[in-house]
């Protein structure tokens, strides 16, 4: 297949592609030239290549922005709309977790936008329950690897036995803060604790 990129007419023209945004279709281009190709093996009635590193592929935020000037936010929106949409799907998450990658699958959802068999997919959101964000977790010791038996330290996340989670951080004035993290309805709602 090389350095060509091949698109359906009839995804062109639909519904779901005609309503992304200039950067969600560059973003959607750009998945497309991370797939390798293969040809389709046995079943007489398929033709066409099959992507063999469908749910492999890997695009960073880092990529976006230092290989396409794609900034942080514009890859986020578009990654929300390929999404929902039906154009990518997210085979595994790194949830906000540093250094672990998200990867993606091209996706046939789109077919159905708009329709009431289209499945409708939500894009995680990386939230404080995350276990990489957890005292404890793996994840959580390689990016805290000074200890110390002081419950106040800059940088430190605990839980208490209510569930609820505290975490120190420095804000955009170089002011050290706390923040409770508290589970309420399904939600985690964040205050700052003086």
């Amino acid at each position: 297949m090389g350095s060509v990129i091949v698109l359906d007419q009839c995804l062109v023209k639909s519904e779901a592609w005609l309503s992304l945004s200039g950067t969600a279709m560059k973003v959607f281009l750009i998945f497309r030239t991370k797939c390798q190709f293969a040809k389709r093996q046995g079943k007489p009635g398929k033709r066409g290549p099959v992507i063999i590193n469908n749910g492999e592929i890997v695009f960073t935020y880092d990529e976006a922005e230092e290989g396409y000037g794609i900034t942080r936010p514009r890859l986020s929106r578009a990654l929300t709309q390929l999404i929902t949409k039906g154009f990518i799907d997210i085979t595994a998450t790194g949830m906000g977790v540093h250094k672990v990658e998200t990867h993606y699958a091209i996706s046939e959802r789109w077919r159905d936008f708009g329709t009431p068999g289209f499945k409708e997919v939500r894009r995680p959101r990386p939230s404080i329950a995350n276990p990489g964000f957890k005292r404890g977790n793996k994840l959580w010791q390689k990016a805290h690897r000074k200890k110390s038996s002081d419950e106040n330290v800059h940088g430190a996340v605990h839980e208490n036995i209510h569930g609820e989670v505290l975490a120190m951080h420095t804000n955009v004035h170089g002011e050290k803060v706390t923040t409770l993290y508290k589970r309420s309805n399904n939600k985690w709602l964040a205050s700052e604790v003086a």
